[in-house]
C-alpha cells in the first residue's frame, strides 16, 4: 500500500514529486505529504485532501530534493498527526514508510520506558525515533570533536542498524536536510530507482535521480531503472548513487537497465472517471496481452507436462481469475490446476514437491501474500509463473517463466483491463498446449473487433438503466460452468465500486440454502448462454417464484429476464475473456448513480503489499 516517491535533480523537485504522487495515487488516499529541505532543516507540507487539489495549491518551496508519500492507513486513524513524512525532533532528517512494523508495540514500550515521546499512532514514528537515537550515539562518539557534524555514512548506518532491528515487510526512504541526502531500503514493497544519465561520467552518475514506488510514476521522464532486492539499501547524493547490501553492508554493483517506454497520463480523455475509460480500452488491450513469444510459452508447457502437481494462486480479483484460467486449461486443454488463495497458502504447501508449477495471477506483481507464497514455494524447489501488468515487479523477477499483461498503467483501483488481459493470457496458454496457438491469435483479434463494438452509446445507457433499478443493499450472482468466474469478479467489483453487498454463487447452490436470500424485489443476476440455457432456465424460475428480480446477462433474451445485459461476444471461442465486462459496467453505474467516486473506493488501494 502507500505510495513513495523521492527527487534530486532540479528546482522543480516538489512540482516533480507532487506529479509522482498523482501517479502513486492508487496505492493510497487517505492523505499525502512532502518534505523538502530548506536552509538545513526539513520543511513540510501535509493534507488530507486529494492529490489533485495540488494542482490549485501553491506550495511554494524551491529545492532540487524533495521525498513524498500517499498513505494508505495501516496503523493510525486518518489525521494530519499520522500523516507523512515522519520528521525527526532537529528537523535534520525526515522519512516516509510502506508496510507494517510487526514488532512496533515491543519497540514503542522500549522508547516510552527512555522517556521518548510519540505524537503520533503510527509505526513508522517508532522507526524515525530509533534512528534519532542511533544518531545520537554517534554523536556522542565524537564529542571530543569541536563541530561534529554528522556525515552521509553516519545515517547510512543508523538506517541500516534500525532497520535491522524492524520485524515484517518494510521499505523505508530518509531524506536528509544539510546533506542533500536520500536513502532508501527495500524489504517486502517495492522501491525501483530512475535515473536520467550524465554521459561524462560512470554508469551510477546522473542528472536526475528518481526513487518510487514503481516504474510508471516517473516513466515520462526516463527508462533506466534501477530494481531494489529485499535488504538492499540505495544510497543518493548529488550526481551519484550506490547500492549497499545490508547483509553484509558491503557495496555491490549497481543494475541500471532499460525498461519499455511507457507513459501514464493523468488525462481522462473525456471520460467521466478513469474506471469507465479503462473498461472501454479492453478492445485493444487484450490484444497486447497476447503479444508473447510462443517459445516462452512452449518452455511453461514443458514444464507444467513433467508436473506431477500444477497450482495456480493470487489474492482478491486475481485469485478469482487464477480460478476462471483453472477452468479454461480443464476444459481447452484437459489439464487439472488447483486453485489455491495466496492467504491460504499454508496448508496447501506440505503437498508441494520439486519441479510441481505454481502461476501467480497479480496486476502489481507486489502483492504481499502472493509473494509470500513463491517464496515459499521457492524453497520446496517449485517452478514458478507469473503473469502480472507492472514492468520489473518483484513477482516477475522470482519467476522462471515470467510474463507481462502488457495492458498499460491502470490508475482505476479496479482491476479491469487488467484482468480482461489476464484472462487473455491463460485461453492463449490452453490453446498452445493443443497446439492452436494461431488460431488463438485470431480468436482474441476478432474478439477485440468485437469489443470495440460493444461500447456503444446505447448499450452503456442501457446498463445504467438497469443499474437504477437496482435499490437495495444486497445482488446475488448466479453462474455455472465458465460463468462461475465472471460472477466472482462480478460480486467483487460491485462490492469495490458501489459499497452494495453482492455475493456470487454456483448456480447449483440455490437450492441448498441460497433461495433462503431471495425475497421480493431481490436483484439475481444470472449468466445465460445457448450452452447452459436449459440449465439457468430453470434456476432462474425458481428464483422468479420466490419475487427475485431477474437480470440476464446473456445472449440472448429470455422471458423470465426482469431486465438483460448483452454478452459482449457470443459467438466467439474465446468470449470467457470478455464475460466479466457486463459486470464492470453495472458496478461503475451502481457506484456513480450513489455519488461514489469508483476510481477510488474507500478503504482500499490497489496494490496490497501488506499482509
Amino acid at each position: 500500500m502507500c505510495g513513495v516517491f523521492g527527487y534530486i535533480g532540479k528546482d522543480s523537485a516538489v512540482s516533480t514529486v507532487v506529479q509522482g504522487l498523482q501517479r502513486l495515487e492508487y496505492r493510497g488516499y487517505d492523505s499525502w505529504g512532502l518534505a523538502i529541505p530548506i536552509e538545513n532543516n526539513i520543511e513540510v507540507y501535509k493534507t488530507l485532501d486529494p492529490l489533485h487539489t495540488a494542482d490549485t495549491v501553491p506550495i511554494d518551496f524551491k529545492s532540487t530534493i524533495a521525498l513524498g508519500h500517499t498513505r494508505w492507513a495501516t496503523h493510525g486513524a486518518v489525521n494530519m498527526i499520522n500523516c507523512h513524512p515522519h520528521v525527526s525532533t532537529s528537523k535534520q532528517f525526515a522519512l516516509v514508510h510502506n508496510g507494517i512494523v510487526e514488532n512496533y508495540q515491543a519497540l514503542k514500550a522500549q522508547l516510552k520506558s527512555q522517556n521518548i515521546n510519540l505524537i503520533s499512532d503510527t509505526d513508522t514514528e517508532v522507526i524515525v525515533r530509533l534512528i534519532e537515537i542511533e544518531l545520537s550515539k554517534m554523536k556522542q562518539i565524537d564529542e571530543f570533536c569541536e563541530e561534529s557534524l554528522l556525515t552521509a555514512d553516519d545515517y547510512q548506518e543508523a538506517f541500516g542498524r534500525v532497520f535491522k532491528v524492524l520485524k515484517g515487510r518494510n521499505t523505508l526512504v530518509l531524506i536528509c536536510a544539510n546533506l542533500n541526502l536520500l536513502l532508501g531500503i527495500r524489504n517486502g514493497s517495492p522501491l525501483i530507482a530512475g535515473i536520467t544519465s550524465d554521459t561524462n561520467n560512470s554508469d551510477d552518475s546522473y542528472k536526475e535521480l528518481f526513487i518510487a514506488s514503481d516504474y510508471y510514476s516517473f516513466a515520462k521522464y526516463t527508462n533506466t531503472c534501477l530494481l531494489l532486492d529485499n535488504w538492499q539499501m540505495i544510497r543518493c547524493e548529488q550526481n551519484n548513487a550506490s547500492i549497499i547490501d545490508l547483509k553484509t553492508n558491503q557495496t555491490i554493483p549497481s543494475n541500471w537497465q532499460e525498461f519499455e517506454r511507457h507513459t501514464l497520463e493523468l488525462s481522462r480523455d473525456g471520460f467521466s472517471h478513469f474506471m469507465l475509460k479503462e473498461i472501454q480500452e479492453q478492445w485493444s488491450t487484450i490484444t497486447r496481452a497476447t503479444a508473447i513469444d510462443p517459445l516462452a510459452l512452449e518452455k511453461l508447457i514443458h514444464a507444467m507436462n513433467q508436473a506431477k502437481n500444477i497450482y495456480i494462486t493470487g489474492a482478491g480479483a486475481a485469485f478469482f481469475i487464477g480460478e476462471q484460467i483453472a477452468s479454461i486449461l480443464r476444459e481447452i486443454a484437459n489439464i487439472f490446476v488447483i486453485p489455491v488463495p495466496a492467504y491460504e497458502a499454508k496448508s496447501y504447501l506440505p503437498t508441494m514437491q520439486a519441479d510441481d508449477v505454481l502461476i501467480a495471477i497479480s496486476q502489481s506483481g507486489e502483492t504481499a501474500d502472493t509473494l509470500h507464497f513463491i517464496e515459499q514455494a521457492k524453497q520446496k524447489d517449485v517452478l514458478i509463473a507469473s503473469v502480472v501488468n507492472m514492468p520489473g515487479a518483484m513477482m516477475s523477477r522470482l519467476s522462471d517463466f515470467p510474463f507481462l499483461s502488457n495492458a498499460g498503467p491502470e490508475v482505476c483501483v479496479l482491476s479491469t483491463k487488467s484482468s480482461t488481459s489476464q484472462l487473455a493470457f491463460g485461453y492463449l496458454l490452453a490453446q498452445t498446449i493443443i497446439n492452436q496457438y494461431e488460431s488463438a491469435k485470431c480468436n482474441i483479434d476478432r474478439l477485440s473487433h468485437q469489443l470495440s463494438h460493444y461500447f456503444t452509446d446505447d448499450s452503456l445507457q442501457a446498463i445504467a438503466d438497469i443499474a437504477k433499478t437496482i435499490t437495495g443493499e444486497h445482488i446475488y450472482l448466479l453462474g455455472n460452468q465458465p460463468f462461475i468466474g465472471a460472477s466472482k469478479v462480478g460480486a467483487l467489483n460491485i462490492k469495490e465500486a458501489s459499497y452494495v453487498h453482492a455475493e456470487a454463487f454456483a448456480a447449483g447452490e440455490l437450492k441448498h440454502g441460497v433461495i433462503a436470500l431471495i425475497e421480493k424485489g431481490t436483484p439475481v443476476i444470472c449468466f445465460m448462454n445457448k450452452r447452459n440455457e436449459t440449465y439457468m432456465t430453470a434456476i432462474a424460475s425458481e428464483v422468479k417464484a420466490r419475487g427475485g428480480m431477474i437480470i440476464g446477462i446473456s445472449e440472448q433474451h429470455n422471458e423470465l429476464f426482469d431486465h438483460m445485459i448483452h454478452l459482449p461476444s457470443p459467438d466467439n471461442p474465446a468470449n470467457v475473456i470478455t464475460h466479466i465486462i457486463p459486470c464492470q459496467l453495472l458496478a461503475y453505474y451502481l457506484a456513480t448513480q450513489r455519488g461514489l467516486n469508483p476510481d477510488k473506493p474507500r478503504n482500499l488501494a490497489k496494490s496490497v503489499t501488506v499482509i
